[in-house]
């Protein structure tokens, strides 16, 4: 297996058509025939409202000329114009609110599904990549995606596109109406804004692309500190953390700082670009007035058209900066979930069916990176035995059993429950069939309910209170004045080693499987509630084969067999009285042990 690099999401971005490719799916989901009608809407929408912002200023214009004639005016024509003016100046916002309210849900709908896409494959990946994935820069990289698909779709259909459709509308009615002098100046005057946009906003992406990264080093760090929160107290670390965060910050500053610097270039040469196309427009139109070429009426429809026109183009600056960023953002994101797991379900592979709960493993070497795990280890666990697995730290004692929850793949050699090899059944039958108490409790933050039934989702709180009866934490629960109710706190903050681990022991036991590891399951208890718990473990252990991964040998003296690991080997087996007999390392672990104790 090798080593995986520390995740960030800068690492990885799809191209831009790629980028856009894989968003279609979600714009257009398959099968569901609201969006395109949706989106159909939207574009009827966005044309009326392009129709109408294209004729209202000849409306002004024409009401300018009436107003203009002083004494002589027809004021029923002028009450006319006047209506129709205000008409399609409300006709603009009815059609430009239409197509938002028509299009929202595309947009939403488009964020909701490909969110949900990376959330769930993030959890499909393998553990080599989330030992190595910085979680900060991971969530915000999947937070900056899901807001860029909003703020492309929408930008994109309604900013860019009604500025295109205008301006090729404004360049043809300009030439009919007033010559092809004014259509050159202004298509011109937009095209070089549009390059000049474009080349700067490419510089400016480096920038960009440096405070991004700053952004999510910064993130990663602030995570990784308050998770540690306990650590750090421990070794009164909180000015370290402080210097950390903030020399991470400095470098955000720095960047981003470059990067204000930069817009403002571009902002400059963006406002010159437009000031030169009015000043060659405006003074055009005042020589044609001046030679009697065109009326009051006709100076105020080119400058309408003109204001219309590049007012847009001063945001359209922003927006394409923003849609190629959005592009980069998405692209991450979808590269997360082009992110391929190290373990995969065969294409034919089944469900397992566990009858009587055996296990073997034959033959099996793992290595991590270029370090040697487990070494050419064979041993059969029978169903309904109690296994235990002890030996000095490193031995790969916990290896084994994220081995047998297929976390990992042997390097070579084979695991079977029940004669089913693993690689060949399907990993979400595998780990229903299995009930684990890790060696490290981790809790959700939310009620000691809602953690108690993360195993077996439903249950009553009979079945529930049941298993908290076999843990010994049924009265410490019914001490807490909100009793299953309470809040855990984050990672179950809130409750002492030892209540986290009669937790997971209890919903391990809810969850009421054939096959049962306990990897340290009770190194956090007091002998008192560790003799309780082991009383009612023994009773299932009659039913259940039990697999115990143990540093207390005191608490697997009853096992059926001891395995006993050094340096990925097996060095010794039997019963506790066997081994102690053989007089080897585990009675010399015993002896230390019981020294220790004494």
């Amino acid at each position: 297996m090798k080593n995986a690099e520390a995740f960030s999401s800068n690492d990885m971005v799809l191209t831009p058509l790629r980028t856009l490719k894989e968003l279609l799916r979600f714009v257009i989901p398959k099968g569901n025939r609201e969006m395109p009608i949706r989106i159909t809407l939207a574009l009827i929408f966005l044309s009326m409202a392009t129709i109408v912002t294209i004729y209202t200023p000849f409306l002004y214009g024409k009401a300018v000329d009436l107003v203009s004639e002083g004494k002589s005016v027809n004021l029923n024509l002028l009450w006319f114009v006047i209506g129709s003016y205000a008409l399609a100046r409300l006709g603009q916002v009815f059609f430009d609110e239409a197509k938002e309210f028509v299009f929202a849900r595309v947009a939403q709908k488009a964020v909701r599904g490909a969110a949900l896409k990376a959330f769930k494959h993030m959890h499909s990946l393998s553990l080599t990549f989330h030992l190595n994935r910085q979680t900060g820069g991971l969530t915000r990289a999947i937070d900056r995606g899901a807001k860029g698909i909003e703020f492309l779709l929408r930008f994109t259909v309604f900013e860019i596109a009604p500025v295109l459709v205008e301006l090729i509308a404004v360049g043809i009615v300009l030439w009919v109406t007033f010559g092809i002098m004014y259509a050159f100046v202004t298509v011109a005057t937009v095209i070089i804004y549009i390059i000049y946009t474009i080349k700067v906003t490419e510089w400016r992406m480096a920038i960009r692309r440096k405070m991004n990264i700053a952004d999510e080093n910064a993130s990663t760090k602030a995570v990784d500190s308050l998770l540690n929160f306990e650590t750090v107290k421990y070794f009164n670390a909180e000015e370290i953390e402080a210097q950390r965060f903030d020399s991470a910050m400095k470098l955000y500053e720095d960047s981003a700082v470059k990067a204000r610097a930069s817009l403002s270039i571009v902002n400059i040469g963006q406002g010159g670009i437009i000031a030169i196309g009015l000043f060659l427009i405006m003074g055009m139109a005042g020589n044609d007035i001046a030679n009697e070429k065109m009326s009051i009426g006709d100076f105020v429809v080119v400058n309408t058209f003109l204001l219309q026109l590049y007012l847009p183009l001063n945001f359209l600056g922003f927006v394409y900066r923003e849609i190629r960023q959005s592009l980069l953002d998405i692209g991450r994101m979808f590269a997360l979930v082009d992110q391929k797991p190290d373990i995969c379900d065969k294409k034919n592979a089944y469900d397992l069916k566990v009858h009587s709960g055996k296990i073997e493993f034959k033959n099996v070497n793992f290595s991590f990176g270029k370090r040697a795990i487990l070494k050419n280890l064979s041993f059969v666990v029978n169903p309904g035995n109690k296994v235990a697995i002890v030996g000095p730290t490193g031995a790969g004692k916990s290896t084994i059993s994220k081995l047998l929850f297929r976390f990992y793949d042997p390097s070579s050699g084979n695991i079977f429950i029940d004669h089913q090899c693993l690689r060949d059944i399907t990993q979400t039958s595998l780990r229903s069939s299995i009930g684990v108490v890790p060696q490290d409790t981790v809790m959700f933050n939310d009620t000691i309910k809602y953690n108690l039934s993360y195993s077996k989702p439903g249950s009553s709180l009979n079945e529930i209170n049941k298993v908290a009866k076999l843990a010994s934490i049924d009265r410490f629960i019914s001490s807490l004045e909100l009793g299953y109710e309470t809040i855990v706190g984050e990672r179950g903050l809130k409750l002492s080693g030892g209540e986290k681990q009669r937790v997971a022991i209890a919903r391990a036991l809810l969850k009421n499987p054939k096959i049962f590891i306990f990897d340290e399951a009770t190194s956090a208890l007091d002998t008192k509630t560790e003799k309780s718990i082991e009383r009612s473990l023994k009773k299932l252990s009659d039913k259940n084969t039990t697999l115990v991964i143990a540093h207390r040998l005191s608490t697997i003296i009853d096992a059926d067999k001891i395995i006993v690991l050094e340096s990925g080997k097996i060095v010794e087996e039997g019963t506790h009285k066997d081994l102690i007999i053989k007089n080897g390392l585990y009675a010399e672990m015993w002896m230390r042990q019981q020294e220790q104790n004494d």
